[in-house]
């Protein structure tokens, strides 16, 4: 890439028809994009970290002996693995006036509470299409709070010598790096994430978020499949990861479970085509549905994290198929079944919201983003153009 004219950050921010909906456009190093992220989502970060109830169990937790231990090893990795993750996460910690340790437990909450056996989130539903229209739709599913507290982040990364080292689009919650929900890069390669729930979760590997902040970075197929085969260290806890690249021409969509293996220095990777357009003969499978639990891989799973995921697939598969966007955001915005909804808002028995729903409609490369429920509304509050590529005929 051509060397950039500056070292100097720069950034600014829109507000989209004046609803609460910020996206922020930021071009520097790491340090100076989670600088960024931190100064400008200050109030976001602090109201989250302090009213998060299973983030001050995860800090409570850390304090332990057997928490240091956890924290200590998953800081170590992190910092040869990914240093310069470290440093964006040192930048946002510093931007927003919160101590690093706060942002690092947020950077490790998946793996902390899956240690201390508390609930998961269950969270997010994803569709893939290869139909009338190519697409993937997805549910991001998160604690409530974060659904006034998150944002789109277009970040441009360069080096120190002014190289572009990265440049993405990412839903992000505040207080968290990129990475861990819906977004794409500047290569063309679409990605959305979905939590896991295995029975095994590692001390000193690479931490899932940090993992999937890594994502961002990745130019072709071979270079995700190295970063998911764990970099010879592994990933601390498990996740879900659905794919597509709008520059391959096969229209392919492909579904990965990644798992951690206990004293193994790799992942377990489940790799799966999941939905294609019918090419030269081939058929079509035309639609897929993954929730957060396994589909492709046997493993075990914790039960009690898993009973929203059934009755989600469940219920999914007692709809018509979908053909096109519209019957994507049919099946993302349902909310048929009262106890466990598809789309889900707080009550007794799913206390998870879904924040947002991203539909990457890849086939007229565009993203589409919805903060209420797709179904009932009319227009996204965002549409947000993906880079030009074969599968969208440019």
């Amino acid at each position: 890439m051509k060397p950039l004219m500056f070292l100097a950050a720069a950034s600014w921010m829109q507000v989209i028809c004046g609803v609460s909906f910020p996206e922020l456009y930021t071009i520097g190093t790491n340090y100076q994009i989670g600088l960024d992220m931190g100064r400008t989502f200050r109030g976001m970060i602090e109201e989250f970290y302090n009213q998060s109830s299973s983030l001050a169990k995860v800090t409570q937790f850390i304090q332990t002996d057997a928490g240091k231990q956890y924290y200590t090893g998953y800081l170590d990795t992190v910092k040869k693995v990914f240093p310069e993750y470290v440093s964006e996460l040192t930048g946002l910690a510093d931007g927003a006036g919160v101590s690093f340790t706060q942002a690092f437990s947020m950077m490790i909450s998946s793996e902390i509470k899956a240690v201390m056996k508390l609930k998961g989130a269950q969270s997010c539903s994803d569709v893939y299409l290869a139909d009338q229209q190519i697409a993937i739709g997805h549910n991001e599913d998160e604690d409530p709070l974060l659904k006034e507290r998150a944002f789109m982040v277009h970040a441009t990364v360069v080096s120190e010598a002014g190289d572009i080292v990265e440049n993405f689009t990412a839903y992000t919650y505040a207080g968290s790096l990129s990475g861990n929900a819906f977004s794409f890069n500047g290569d063309g390669k679409v990605f959305t994430v979905n939590a896991l729930y295995p029975d095994v979760v590692e001390a000193n590997k690479i931490p899932r978020y940090f993992m999937n902040r890594a994502l961002m970075r990745v130019k072709s197929q071979k270079d995700l499949e190295n970063l998911l085969d764990g970099l010879g260290v592994g990933v601390a806890y498990a996740f879900n990861l659905n794919y597509a690249d709008i520059r391959n021409s096969s229209s392919i969509l492909t579904n990965y479970e990644v798992s951690p293996v206990s004293g193994v220095s790799g992942n377990l990777v489940t790799k799966a085509t999941v939905a294609r357009r019918s090419v030269s003969g081939v058929d079509t499978t035309g639609h897929y549905y993954h929730f957060n639990m396994y589909e492709h891989t046997n493993i075990s799973q914790i039960p009690k994290d898993i009973v929203s995921s059934q009755h989600r697939k469940a219920r999914a598969n007692q709809l018509p198929p979908p053909a096109d966007v519209s019957g994507v955001t049919f099946i993302l915005g349902d909310q048929g079944d009262s106890q466990y909804p598809i789309y889900r808002t707080p009550r007794p028995s799913d206390e998870e919201a879904t924040i947002a729903t991203g539909i990457f409609v890849l086939d007229s490369c565009v993203l589409m983003v919805f903060k209420s429920n797709p179904r009932t509304t009319t227009r996204p509050i965002t549409t947000i153009n993906l880079p030009h590529g074969i599968m969208c005929g440019q």
